[in-house]
């Protein structure tokens, strides 16, 4: 063999062996997946919140994509059917959590996960019967049925649960009770894991394996109002979960950026886009020092048509925005992702699309459970 046939056969093995590393990194499965929802979040938002603090976690990504958000009925998403595409990967009609359009049960992420071995979580700013976590963790035909959502989370068995809600747990004879039961749901989760009822005993804890942090009443207080963040949240639901090398799937919600977008409140929307950025930044530090968690951030749909004309800024505020909206719009939303297999989350494409490649990633790569 004359040494030019050598030199290029050495080239053409050392090209192969780049290839097959790299199509083993492309293929690469990450042991922790969390993924982060800003409800209601759309471009303009994000856009908004960037012009007036000037930086955003948001920005550490290198991949992102967009996705159409309608549910099965309507071009015009709900959180219930949105929740449910995310969780799933399938569309439903609007005002349903973790059904089919049949009414049949979808298998949601979380249900995968424990299949395969891994601890599971959320950490959201709402109620925990909500739209959004109750299609990570419940499976009903009515979305505002609360009494039966939180009935059904307590029965689902997350190993971590981190919202508000508290007075849907209190039998109805109790004072501030929402439920129209007697049934007594706080007594029936302290049965099956440790409780705890406000941020401080939330903070102080250290090792427990199973909990719910149940904060407020209602929905948690606004963002400038609470002496924690959603940051703060999400790094305790991370220490609790991350156990070992079990591995976890967590899903994280700034529940009010849409609330605030329902009321067309400018401030209050930059407000829970930042406090949801922090959770984000939480997030993205865990999973750079891992080296294992793939973290995808987006949205289940756009609120209030929110629009930047010119002359809606003045001395770096946004003293003019419009909002052609109270309400939800079809408007595509914006998907932002790191770590192993985050190269699948590029592009245009369902919303569905999220939810069934997050279940193929958890599938993937099954673990017994420890």
């Amino acid at each position: 063999m004359s040494l030019k046939s050598k030199h290029i056969r050495l080239w053409v093995i050392i090209f192969l062996v780049i290839a097959t590393i790299a199509s083993a990194q492309s293929d690469a499965k990450p042991k922790n997946i969390i993924l982060l929802i800003g409800d209601g979040m759309g471009v303009a938002h994000v856009t908004a919140a960037k012009l007036v603090y000037g930086s955003l976690n948001l920005e550490r990504f290198k991949i992102m994509g967009m996705h159409i958000t309608g549910s099965a009925n309507d071009y015009v998403t709900d959180s219930a059917a949105a929740g449910t595409a995310l969780a799933t990967g399938f569309t439903t009609n609007n005002d349903v959590v973790g059904l089919d359009r049949e009414g049949k049960p979808l298998k949601n992420i979380m249900e995968y996960a424990k299949d395969a071995g891994k601890r599971t979580g959320i950490a959201v700013t709402s109620i925990l019967p909500h739209a959004t976590p109750a299609a990570f963790s419940s499976h009903h035909k009515a979305r505002y049925e609360y009494d039966t959502i939180t009935a059904k989370q307590v029965e689902f068995g997350l190993d971590i649960m981190i919202g508000g809600g508290l007075n849907n747990y209190y039998p109805k004879s109790f004072r501030g009770s929402r439920r129209r039961d007697e049934r007594h749901l706080l007594n029936e989760l302290r049965d099956k894991m440790s409780v705890v009822t406000s941020y401080k005993a939330l903070s102080q804890l250290k090792r427990v394996r199973n909990l719910a942090a149940i904060l407020d009443g209602g929905h948690l207080p606004h963002a400038t109002k609470r002496d924690y963040t959603l940051g703060d949240l999400t790094d305790k639901a991370i220490e609790l979960l991350n156990v070992k090398d079990q591995g976890f799937v967590l899903m994280v919600e700034g529940s009010q950026i849409d609330l605030a977008a329902h009321d067309n409140d400018m401030d209050r929307v930059l407000a829970e886009t930042l406090d949801f950025d922090k959770a984000v930044k939480s997030a993205l530090d865990f999973a750079e020092k891992d080296g294992n968690t793939l973290v995808v951030v987006t949205s289940d749909h756009e609120t209030g048509g929110l629009t930047l004309p010119m002359g809606s800024m003045e001395n770096g505020k946004i003293v003019k925005p419009v909002f052609s909206s109270d309400n939800h719009t079809a408007a595509m939303v914006p998907t932002f992702a790191f770590g192993p297999g985050a190269e699948k989350f590029g592009g245009m494409y369902d919303i569905t699309h999220v939810g069934k490649t997050l279940i193929e990633l958890v599938k993937n790569n099954e673990q017994p459970c420890n």
